[in-house]
């Protein structure tokens, strides 16, 4: 687009004060046509977006129309969300080159310049911003689910739960660079962290409330003291019922504390199968095995891990529905 735009200034600098502009837009025409092809359609609105430059008295209106028209043709090739992130900042960019090659040409500075050279200096720098309108192509978004769901963890989360999102979302940056987009394995690691890290998630909402162990341990010892001292059949009904709900209080909290036991320790295991795994995947693909042996092997972790992450699921549904019930 630079080389483009700077020879067209030269060449058109003795026919038209317009010279800079013209030759701006057939640059960045040229250059989007030599980088990205489909050339016809390029050059052909480059050609479009010269005609008001010649046929409308300068203002923002027809250098908004020159840029639309450009920028129609730098987004040839592209669709969706691409193709018009392009056409926006293709209009925008235009305008600035040209407000760029404006400055330079009625600049105080560049007034002891020689004309073509300072139309070529013009042109120049318009092709050079010009050179922004096509950043859009080269730019990919990519949004990494395991992180975004890291983010978010509560940050009340139990110590070694939270050391065990970190150890899967370790796993996950290291298997995504050694494992190929779309790979089985691949997406496997990646829904097995993320199991691990929404489970982790809804471990923090899981909570024990009412009261502790040991304050209902010594309420009951009181109560246990109260029933055998009293001679009121009424009354000692009234403490054993007391006594009762909070036997069952402890009961239920012992329920919430083995399930949340089981799910730290299920957690262990399925993190462990990952690693196992990932490490399996990695070998496979460095060393690009194709025995039956090392297939084999790998489809057999890669089952272990679909059990685990399943397991997991079940345990973390356990819990929900323990929790509830203590509610």
């Amino acid at each position: 687009m630079v080389g483009g735009s700077l020879l067209l200034g030269l060449a058109l600098h003795p026919f038209t004060a317009l010279a800079p502009y013209v030759a701006g837009v057939g640059g960045i025409a040229l250059g989007a046509s030599f980088a990205y092809g489909r050339a016809p359609w390029r050059l052909l609105a480059g050609a479009a977006a010269m005609v008001p430059l010649f046929l409308m008295a300068p203002s923002w209106t027809s250098l908004a129309l020159v840029a639309t028209v450009l920028s129609l043709g730098l987004v040839v090739g592209l669709r969706g969300m691409s193709g018009l992130v392009t056409l926006g900042l293709g209009v925008v960019t235009v305008l600035v080159a040209m407000w760029c090659a404006v400055r330079i040409d009625h600049a105080r500075q560049t007034v002891g310049w020689a004309s073509w050279f300072r139309d070529a200096m013009a042109a120049m720098a318009m092709g050079m911003v010009g050179i922004l309108a096509m950043l859009p192509r080269h730019l990919r978004a990519a949004v990494d689910p395991v992180r975004a769901a890291m983010r978010h963890l509560p940050a009340n989360l139990d110590g070694e739960v939270r050391q065990l999102c970190e150890r899967a979302v370790a796993i996950w940056t290291t298997s995504k660079d050694k494992l190929a987009e779309g790979e089985a394995g691949r997406t496997l690691i990646k829904d097995g962290v993320l199991k691990t890290i929404e489970v982790a998630a809804k471990r923090a909402t899981v909570a024990t409330p009412g009261a502790s162990e040991v304050e209902l341990t010594e309420r009951m010892a009181v109560l246990d003291g109260r029933i055998e001292a009293t001679t009121d059949a009424e009354t000692r009904a009234q403490y054993q019922s007391a006594r009762s709900a909070l036997d069952d209080q402890r009961r239920y909290r012992q329920g919430i504390r083995q399930g949340i036991e089981r799910l730290v320790a299920r957690m262990h295991h399925h993190v462990a199968a990952l690693e196992k795994f990932q490490l399996a995947a990695s070998n496979l693909e460095a060393t690009r095995m194709s025995s039956a042996g090392a297939v084999k092997e790998l489809a057999t972790m890669s089952s272990e891990v679909a059990a685990s992450g399943e397991a997991l699921a079940e345990v973390e549904m356990s819990m929900s529905e323990t929790a509830v019930a203590t509610a």
